[in-house]
């Protein structure tokens, strides 16, 4: 027979970066919160992502989601600050600047408006031609031309998990290696390994696995996986400053010399693998952007499940059900709309004016 017991005012499935972001802010706030997580804290897509924080590249995706990066963005610098300081750990937030870089002429043009039309609304971005971007990266391929965003930054992500979990557990939160089976349809508690447990308010932040909980309330495509490939190349020192985007991938270039190449979309439900194509295109699509890499040691290679969602939105705020909230489906953009995310979740969750809107991301338009 088992167990039942009421451990916390608050209960979060998931210890990736937005139940551990979710869980320090609550606790913060003088809440009682448990993570359960089958796990370590930040194993799955939180430490496999590039650690972009690029709002500027999803100014095509809805006004909504664009405000919303942007003010995830906005929040960057004081959020890692008060981390830094509640753990003594430097997180390496890098406000490098990003390029979204064309190399076809079919491209050319269409970049172009984006950019002029970008800056008409007094956003950070410019227009630069082929020797622009040269002047700006010299080490770059043969560019046609590019956007630059000089507001965009980076962080490491791993870097990130392990200070956030520190301060989310100095903050008070308990985290919990457990699996959860399934969520109780007739009351708040939740079916786990380890017996039943009970709280006031249930959390569900288990990234690409929300969805597939029993009892979640959500559709089945709600969220699904969406594998991406990454490898990281090794040069003597750093080749670019910039994020570097075209309609391929991306290149991260991290201060030490390593730099990020990414990444694949592959919907291959929950199979991690890094396959030869994954490499070969990731490869021709560093050194396109950066010939140089064509020299670099290959020093790592991995996979991980972005939460990728219908309408490419993310799932934040309450569902149908009392008591029952979510924080899922970020797809792409997990690093960045954490702080975000965190923040105005932990408002809602605590009866507290949100400061900014979340509307658009109700997780009731994927409901059963």
């Amino acid at each position: 027979m088992s167990t039942e017991s009421k451990s916390s005012d608050v209960l979060i499935v998931g210890g990736g970066i937005h139940g551990c972001a979710l869980a320090r802010e609550l606790a913060l706030a003088g809440r009682d919160v448990v993570v359960l997580e089958r796990s370590v804290p930040g194993a799955e897509a939180s430490s496999a992502a590039g650690g972009i924080l690029g709002p500027h590249l999803e100014a095509d995706h809805g006004q909504e989601f664009f405000q919303l990066a942007r003010y995830s963005l906005g929040l960057y610098p004081e959020w890692v600050g008060e981390l830094e300081q509640e753990t003594g750990e430097d997180l390496r937030l890098n406000p490098c600047g990003g390029m979204q870089l064309c190399f076809e002429e079919a491209t050319v043009e269409r970049r172009k408006d984006e950019a002029h039309s970008m800056a008409a609304r007094g956003l950070p971005a410019q227009w630069l031609d082929p020797q622009e971007c040269r002047d700006l990266e010299p080490g770059l391929g043969d560019a046609l031309g590019g956007i630059y965003f000089p507001e965009e930054y980076q962080i490491e992500p791993r870097r990130l998990m392990a200070g956030l979990s520190m301060a989310a557990r100095r903050a008070g939160a308990r985290f919990k290696r457990d699996r959860v089976l399934r969520i109780d349809e007739a009351r708040l508690a939740l079916h786990c390994e380890s017996g039943i447990r009970s709280a006031d308010v249930i959390v569900l932040a288990a990234g690409a696995w929300t969805a597939g909980l029993p009892g979640s309330g959500l559709r089945k495509d709600a969220v699904t996986p969406a594998r991406g490939q990454m490898l990281q190349l090794r040069c003597p020192e750093r080749p670019a400053r910039s994020i570097l985007f075209s309609e391929r991938g991306y290149v991260v270039p991290r201060l030490d010399g390593r730099v990020l190449v990414g990444s694949t979309l592959e919907f291959v439900g929950f199979e991690k693998a890094v396959t030869e194509d994954g490499v070969r295109n990731m490869l021709q699509t560093g050194t396109q952007m950066l010939p140089v890499l064509a020299q670099a040691e290959l020093e790592d290679s991995w996979s991980g499940f972005r939460p990728w969602t219908p309408d490419h939105l993310p799932l934040v705020g309450p569902s149908q059900r009392e008591g029952v909230w979510f924080s899922a489906g970020h797809y792409r953009n997990g690093i960045l709309l954490a702080p975000a995310s965190a923040k105005l979740l932990a408002q809602a969750i605590c009866g507290r004016p949100e400061s900014h809107p979340l509307g658009a991301f109700s997780p009731a338009r994927f409901a059963v």
